[in-house]
């Protein structure tokens, strides 16, 4: 049961939608992730700030992944904590954690080996990691706005 829904978190979801996207791009339409490429290695003042994208939206997924999961500071979280689907819950969080170190770690990737990638794997992860770590973090800004009004409705 739990290996059905892990496999419906990671494969039905907007970032492996993204993903699927990244790969029809990367060998039908290569010229665009080519053109990314280029910058990062003709411009490298722009390759200074850029990694730190996924990097600050990862910082961004973490806080909102507790807001999400214990979302009343100050009061109990009893009944969100008591709540049989629970499990779920957490594991898409953690899943969304995940993917976003993923994309910190794909950006540090590419920040290391720079001059050893050709421009179209560099445009690739790095179009990769920003869009799902982006896309991870709205979903979870929605997701902790949704578990307190739940939480707030209820007496």
């Amino acid at each position: 049961m739990k290996f059905l829904e892990i496999g419906r978190v990671i494969f039905i979801s907007p970032e492996c939608l993204l993903l699927l996207l990244a790969t029809a791009i990367y060998f039908y339409y290569p010229e665009s992730f080519i053109d990314i490429g280029n910058q990062f290695k003709s411009n490298y003042e722009v390759w200074k700030f850029i990694p730190t994208i996924p990097l600050t939206v990862c910082g961004f997924s973490i806080q909102y992944a507790w807001k999400i999961l214990f979302p009343k500071e100050n009061e109990s979280n009893h009944l969100l904590l008591n709540w049989p689907n629970y499990w779920k819950l957490k594991l898409r969080v953690l899943v969304s954690v995940i993917l976003c170190v993923a994309c910190v770690l794909s950006a540090l990737y590419i920040w290391i080996y720079i001059n050893t990638l050709n421009e179209k794997a560099i445009g690739a992860i790095f179009f990769v990691a920003v869009s799902i770590s982006i896309t991870v973090a709205f979903n979870q800004f929605l997701a902790a706005f949704k578990t307190r009004e739940l939480l707030d409705i209820r007496p």
